[in-house]
């Protein structure tokens, strides 16, 4: 079965529009927005995109919802060829977007989807069933017959999930959702995402974020995006490898000598005082903890605890774009299982 989402050498370049180099005869300034993406993403899975503002997120997912045009390389969705079968592509696609404006303002949530469901050539009864599984399926039921201007920011996106899920997509586009959502809102179309959507329903989900935290309870593997080049893609273990590979550790021991673990090769990261014990944190490979306790212990340092500290995504995603793989270098992937 092909898979979900196939980009190979993706490429896209955006020239300055401005009356002044055209009077002027100035070369116009370019922008490479993409830069030789190549990803694959199979189905059922939510996969985060994830970068800062300007990143190319967004150029990518308006790519792949067939709204603008590459300048090379192939792409398809479903084994259907995003250019050559663009019809059948906007058929197993839905697109999420935090615009407002493609909505009606002065209709209600509900008058909305009908219109929207119209487009999809549904119609009747069947129309009907939709529009009202959809609003049941959002949590809209109550606010359905509201005015579209008076929802709040989450009601707005979950219009907006709703929207998208009227021709039954195979993939869901989710371009920053959370975007101006309060924190509970976030968390509940989060929620919806994992157990109805990718859970329930088996959709594939390419998620566009910049927030961390998010992108770190939602996805199962990541590709961090920058200057339009994918600088990684695996899950949050392999990234958490590429800057770092030791692994971090808190020692919470009852006495510090700082010779002593001098001599042992301990450099800490930190130490703090905690209810009457001393907590060190470290780099070490694994293999060398048990040794380390043991020598502690045998030198009459009572150890309490010892365990590992995840490197958080925040770290990652900082060394990944600051310190990281230069921005044309080749991107660093982990393979799938």
């Amino acid at each position: 079965m092909a898979p979900a989402i196939e980009l190979n050498g993706i490429t896209k370049t955006f020239f300055e529009r401005s009356w002044s180099a055209l009077l002027t005869g100035r070369k116009r300034r370019r922008t490479e927005a993409l830069k030789e993406v190549s990803l694959s993403i199979p189905r059922g899975e939510i996969f985060g995109l994830l970068g800062p503002n300007g990143a190319g997120k967004t150029t990518l997912i308006k790519l792949l919802a067939t709204l603008i045009l590459p300048d090379g390389g192939r792409a398809s969705i479903c084994g259907h060829d995003l250019y050559r079968e663009s019809d059948q592509v906007r058929r197993v696609i839905g697109l999420v977007t935090t615009g407002e404006r493609s909505f009606y303002w002065r209709l209600t949530g509900r008058q909305n989807l009908h219109f929207y469901a119209a487009l999809y050539d549904l119609r009747g009864k069947k129309r009907k069933r939709r529009v009202e599984e959809l609003l049941e399926l959002v949590g809209l039921e109550e606010k359905a017959d509201t005015m579209f201007m008076k929802y709040s920011d989450g009601q707005k996106q979950r219009l907006a999930i709703a929207r998208a899920l009227l021709p039954d997509p195979q993939v869901l586009l989710m371009d920053e959702p959370t975007k101006s959502v309060d924190p509970i809102g976030a968390a509940d179309l989060i929620s919806l995402t994992v157990q109805e959507l990718a859970g329930r329903r088996g959709k594939t989900v390419l998620w566009s974020t910049h927030n961390l935290k998010e992108a770190e309870a939602l996805c199962s593997r990541l590709a961090i995006i920058h200057h339009g080049a994918l600088i990684a893609v695996g899950n949050l273990a392999y990234m958490r490898s590429l800057i770092d590979s030791e692994s971090r550790y808190q020692l919470t021991v009852d006495d510090y000598p700082a010779d002593l673990f001098r001599a042992l090769g301990v450099t800490p990261l930190s130490v703090t005082r905690s209810n009457g014990c001393h907590e060190v944190e470290f780099r070490a490979q694994e293999q060398e903890i048990p040794n380390m306790v043991r020598l502690l212990v045998s030198r009459g340092i009572e150890v309490r605890a010892c365990k590992s500290k995840n490197v958080e995504l925040e770290e990652v995603f900082e060394k990944l774009v600051n310190h990281g793989p230069e921005r044309n270098r080749k991107t660093v992937v982990l393979p799938q299982a």
